[in-house]
């Protein structure tokens, strides 16, 4: 079998509502590695939102924040960052309009004032499947490399992405014909919530992009690249990857780019799935 590179998004592809890898995914990476194959995280997550836990599992390299950064082995190998003017235009145009918002730059998430009220008035609950929304929720309990904005300098701290919270929908939606010119706009609550998640990634630098980079780099045909995902900030990965593996929980969309589907991660979906393909 042709060596293949392997690229998991986390947060519900290879992490569950339990918010833990299973041991069974564990192994899987270790087994796939064994097997001459190489694996990559390739997340919407900064570098200062992926655990140790994760990390240390033994992963070839990262793809983090959504394709702004590509770090193989300890080296990065390419970063993309927003520019200070078009931040700061965001950055004001957000605050008009009252929309919550954090920036993730490499060894920090810096979050705008609000974001703590915003968790304190709503139960945690509602926001139970919303993955994303849920490790942000507990990444400010563990108060987990979070720093207010106050402590953030446009001059000298690279931002890479953004991601909102807007508690009234109709003010973000009031930003999005700016930030369509920009940036990809991914959403990840629930259209009945009252509220509105998500993230802005700056265009023609995605995990897809990511996906291309990586292949290019170890001189693989892309034909034999893989890529495991759930949401809609893994489409353009999905899209490029020579074979692409969708969560079944996963929209139509994204369904229909899929050339099969892997099971829940709590239910050691990604191991079963591999050993599928007998790359485990």
């Amino acid at each position: 079998m042709n060596k293949k590179i392997v690229f998991f998004d986390i947060d519900g592809t290879l992490v569950g509502a339990s918010r833990k890898i299973t041991e069974k995914n564990k192994e899987a990476i270790h087994l796939l590695r064994e097997n001459g194959h190489l694996a990559f995280l390739c997340t919407g997550r900064a570098p200062a939102s992926i655990e140790p836990s994760l990390t240390d599992i033994g992963f070839d390299g990262v793809v983090a924040s959504a394709g702004g950064l590509i770090k193989i082995g300890d080296e990065y190998v390419f970063e993309n960052f927003i520019n200070q003017y078009l931040l700061s235009e965001i950055m004001l145009l957000f605050t008009n309009h009252q929309v919550l918002f954090s920036l993730e730059t490499k060894e920090a998430i810096y979050q705008a004032p609000g974001i703590k009220n915003f968790f304190d008035t709503i139960n945690k609950e509602k926001f139970k499947d919303n993955l994303e929304l849920a490790r942000t929720f507990e990444d400010r309990e563990k108060n987990f490399r979070r720093k207010t904005l106050k402590d953030f300098n446009i001059m000298t701290t690279p931002v890479m992405k953004m991601c909102f919270i807007s508690p009234n929908k109709e003010r973000f939606y009031q930003c999005e014909s700016f930030l369509k010119e920009f940036f990809n706009i991914v959403i990840f609550s629930d259209p009945k919530e009252s509220y509105i998640n998500g993230e802005i990634i700056l265009k023609h630098c995605t995990k897809g992009d990511g996906v291309k980079f990586v292949t290019e780099y170890y001189n693989l045909p892309m034909e034999d690249s893989i890529g495991y995902g759930d949401s809609m900030n893994d489409y353009e990965m999905l899209q490029v990857a020579g074979y692409s593996v969708v969560s079944e929980k996963a929209s139509d969309k994204l369904k229909a780019l899929a050339d099969d589907l892997f099971e829940e991660p709590d239910h050691d979906g990604i191991y079963k799935h591999l050993k599928k393909l007998k790359l485990i």
